[in-house]
């Protein structure tokens, strides 16, 4: 009688242990502990790494250790270690806490054709593995008869290793046995489930009047889609008031910035998050009411040109904002256009859209790609592509507006993007802006009760953006029961159900998760195609 048992794998880290080998001011959240096999089914493969931790493009492996006992003593010449590999289902969308609405779309194996749910099925990985079959050989324990699901290897010594290359799309998972072939009576041992995990370490920087963001409660938010943050201390830097001299030069002006501070730009694995001040001088009140009445909703233009306006007395070719009141609801739109026109005298002002990316999917960073796919809501209309659909908002043609001009309306946050010739980029780079007047107090000069959370959600939206997510998707978050919606909604805008058909009354409900589309589609990105990021 003889028994093999893994005693060892390098690659797999335990949630909770200590890890060695951060970077000075770095606390990672799991670590290699010698002799776990993750029989809790909770151990991590990075992907992109390499044994050691160490970034390494294309590359996720683990090298498994067996020891094999023999109560005969010697072991016949033939035998080998036989290893075998399956792919387990993805438990995720059978916790309690999953929305039964966003089950099939997390892992669709589990169901059939209608999305009803039938069972957990296994062999749901979507990745690849980066050689052909995934076993690899370690000098000294000699590898034969590799296929993609199996392999053999010598044993020297009364041990036997072997490599094991694993697939790119975090969430993928595995399971490996080892067993002794040549013998008539032998106990085989396995792992238990190990999953693919994305490792990022943060670089957080703070401006020194700035309060800190509750950088701890982040990661958490990231688990659904697999993926490790990892913050480093806060290093703080001088203060800098404003970042830009108005908001036509924020964009700019804060790309040059994050430039100049990210000390970790370019260095695979690493986004960074800075905590600012002010992103430019901000208005200090609402913009000036210029007009209160009834209106009448038109539209004009052709196909995909085709939008909304209305007209109000008067010269305003300062109008910015424009908000409806029906039937106890209210919506505000943007001008996009206010055109002054004479006999009677009167303003035009063209309505900007609410946009959202319903369809999106996992892409190369690209902000092309992460908006490919929108629908316009208008406040009488849909438009997707050319198509011209009511109701959108199904407010009245006539109907109570007011009209204000230029306002306090400004950016909280913000993810500074990067050009790589005609394509512009999403760079793993963030901005919150701490003195935001929507959970700062200027007068005592401190954050305003419950900023812990509102920031809490922008951080987790803006470094969304860094895996080339669109913001604005429509959907409820993931969780249930059914509270709040995902958090890269705006929270001005309505939900939109399984006819992509706007929900009345449902702005106002944004969350600090994600809806099951972008949990999903995260997980599929493969950062290491991401231009902008410049992971060498």
């Amino acid at each position: 009688m003889a028994a093999v048992r893994i005693v060892d794998i390098r690659g797999l880290y335990l949630p909770g242990f200590p890890d060695s080998s951060a970077p000075p001011g770095t606390t990672r959240a799991a670590g290699y502990s010698p002799g776990y096999t993750s029989l809790d089914n909770q151990g991590r493969v990075y992907i992109n790494r390499d044994l050691d931790g160490e970034w390494a493009r294309n590359t996720q492996l683990i090298e498994i250790t067996v020891e094999v006992t023999s109560l005969e003593g010697e072991l016949p010449d033939e035998a080998r270690i036989r290893w075998s590999a399956r792919d387990p289902d993805d438990p995720f969308n059978e916790r309690p806490e999953v929305h039964p609405d966003w089950a099939s779309t997390l892992d669709e194996n589990d169901h059939d054709a209608s999305g009803s749910y039938v069972m957990p099925a296994g062999e749901d990985n979507e990745g690849t593995t980066d050689r052909t079959p995934g076993w690899e050989e370690v000098e000294g324990y000699a590898l034969s008869d590799a296929t993609e699901t199996g392999a053999s290897t010598a044993i020297a010594g009364m041990r036997s290793k072997i490599r094991r290359r694993m697939t790119d799309i975090a969430g993928d998972n595995l399971i490996v046995r080892a067993d002794i072939e040549g013998l008539a009576e032998a106990a085989g041992d396995e792992t238990g489930i190990m999953t693919l995990w994305r490792r990022i370490d943060v670089e957080y920087i703070r401006m020194e009047s700035a309060p800190s963001l509750s950088v701890e409660e982040v990661p958490k938010h990231f688990e659904p889609v697999f993926t490790q943050l990892d913050f480093t201390e806060a290093r703080v830097i001088q203060d800098r008031q404003r970042l830009a001299l108005d908001a036509s030069t924020l964009g700019e002006t804060a790309s040059r910035f994050v430039s100049e501070v990210f000390s970790h730009a370019g260095d695979p694995g690493w986004f960074c998050l800075i905590a600012a001040l002010e992103p430019h001088p901000v208005p200090q009140a609402r913009g000036a009411l210029l007009f209160t009445g009834m209106v009448t909703i038109l539209d004009g233009g052709e196909g995909e040109r085709r939008r909304e306006y209305v007209e109000i007395p008067g010269d305003h070719p300062d109008a910015s904002h424009v908000a409806f009141r029906w039937d106890g609801e209210q919506m505000g739109f943007a001008v996009a256009m206010a055109v002054v026109l004479a006999d009677p005298p009167r303003t035009r002002l063209w309505l900007e859209p609410h946009d959202i990316q319903s369809q999106f999917t996992a892409g190369d960073g690209s902000v092309a790609h992460a908006y490919r796919h929108r629908l316009f809501f208008f406040p009488r209309a849909r438009r997707r592509g050319a198509a011209w659909e009511p109701p959108g908002y199904g407010i009245p043609r006539r109907v109570e507006a007011d009209v204000r001009g230029p306002g306090a309306a400004y950016v909280a946050g913000m993810s500074p993007t990067i050009d790589i010739g005609p394509a512009r980029y999403f760079a793993g780079r963030t901005i919150v802006f701490t003195q935001h007047r929507a959970w700062w107090d200027p007068e005592r000069e401190q954050p305003l009760p419950g900023y812990e959370q509102r920031t809490l959600h922008t951080v987790v939206h803006e470094l969304t953006h860094a895996f080339g997510m669109p913001h604005k998707c429509g959907y409820f978050d993931y969780l249930t029961p059914r509270r709040t919606t995902c958090c890269m909604n705006y929270r001005s805008h309505w939900m939109i159900d399984a006819d992509q058909q706007l929900i009345p009354g449902t702005a106002g409900r944004v969350g600090n998760d994600l809806c099951g589309r972008h949990v999903k589609e995260t997980r599929r990105v493969r950062l290491e195609d991401n231009r902008g990021l410049r992971w060498r």
